[in-house]
């Protein structure tokens, strides 16, 4: 499985730990939706998983940073379509 790893306001989050239902199903939502389109990604000569951190100040302001080799960025921003 690839790392998907949240960031608000620069602190470390996990969906689980949000207090907020709500919020804490939408970045469930977003966490699913970044695993279905790139969780089968690798690098074909390392097999390295991409490392993806969403970072924001808030739930209507994220982006999304990948870690990994090129190849591995490259495809990652060509399945999500950036």
């Amino acid at each position: 499985m690839i790392e998907v790893t949240f960031e608000i306001n620069g602190r470390k989050v996990r969906p689980g730990e949000i207090g907020d239902v709500l919020k804490q199903a939408m970045f469930e939502e977003i966490r699913d939706d970044l695993v279905r389109k790139v969780g089968s990604i690798r690098d074909p000569e390392t097999g390295e998983r991409p490392k993806l951190r969403v970072k924001g100040r808030n739930l209507q302001n994220l982006s999304i940073e990948v870690e990994g080799s090129p190849h591995l960025i490259e495809e990652v921003k060509r399945r999500l379509g950036t």
